[in-house]
């Protein structure tokens, strides 16, 4: 990471933070997960920065960007990735996201075809309508997780790396560390009742999509969000989509099951 750079650019009233890699080559621009920042994709850019210019940002409100005072929205994430592409002069880009990030990344897809040559998605959060029974469980058990962040903020980084080692046992030290960081970093204010609505437009959204991608899942019993049911939903309306499934992983599939899903990322990225 020491001959990696760093810089903001404007988007939308606020400065985005952002990481890159070096040299005149490909550039793949990876987006995080909610909590996380960056720095969070420092393996995976690690393992590709011989042969791709990878570009880190923190979304807003994460890392080292600005408090989302305009809001906090998918039109807003998307917006803003949109103005990074262009401020930076990145041409056509592959996209790869996490979480939030993956939805944000196919929305641009969707949105601004010209800009993305392809996508890759790490267990986007595309999950069935919450019914309108369990909305009030819902909307606990993400209260529950404001908390649970607020209560992680108060710890030192180094309670908040010891805690991740005892329960994150699949992961290295080297994702454990800023993933941690990024806890500190992220602006708790932006829990609210309206965030379970950022990635619910997924089920048309998907039908745009005809470019190459990759869907990567994980197994729902240890937390990965898209189940079988939808993968093959979408891939139903994807003429150059491929889907991988790797099984031991669960929402977090990079950290969770390295080796395998750098295989699944080095090949789709050699091939498209």
């Amino acid at each position: 990471m020491s001959s990696w750079s760093d810089g903001k650019v404007q988007a939308n009233g606020i400065n985005l933070h952002y990481h890159h890699t070096g040299g005149d080559k490909p550039p793949v621009v990876l987006l995080h997960g909610f909590t996380d920042s960056g720095l969070c994709w420092t393996p995976i850019a690690k393992a590709l920065e011989a042969d791709y210019k990878l570009i880190m940002p923190d979304a807003r409100g994460h890392g080292l960007s600005d408090d989302p005072r305009t809001g906090f929205t998918m039109d807003l994430l998307i917006s803003d990735v949109v103005a990074l592409i262009n401020t930076l002069q990145l041409g056509k880009v592959t996209l790869l996201g996490h979480s939030m990030g993956a939805h944000t990344a196919a929305r641009v897809a969707e949105l601004h075809p010209e800009l993305v040559r392809s996508v890759l998605l790490e267990d986007p959060t595309w999950r069935k309508p919450i019914p309108e029974s369990a909305r009030a469980e819902a909307a606990r058990g993400l209260q529950q997780w404001g908390d649970s962040i607020r209560a992680m903020q108060k710890q030192s980084l180094e309670e908040r790396i010891e805690d991740a080692h005892e329960f994150n046992p699949l992961w290295s030290s080297e994702e454990i560390i800023p993933w941690a960081e990024a806890q500190g970093q992220f602006r708790a204010e932006i829990f609210s009742p309206t965030i379970e609505e950022l990635t619910r437009d997924w089920g048309e959204m998907v039908t745009e999509l005809n470019g190459p991608t990759l869907l990567i899942t994980g197994e729902p019993a240890r937390g990965s969000m898209v189940t079988a049911e939808i993968a093959q939903q979408v891939l139903q309306h994807w003429p150059n989509g491929k889907h991988v499934h790797i099984t031991g992983a669960g929402h977090s599939i990079r950290r969770d099951q390295y080796q395998a899903y750098m295989t699944a990322v080095s090949q789709f990225l050699t091939e498209h």
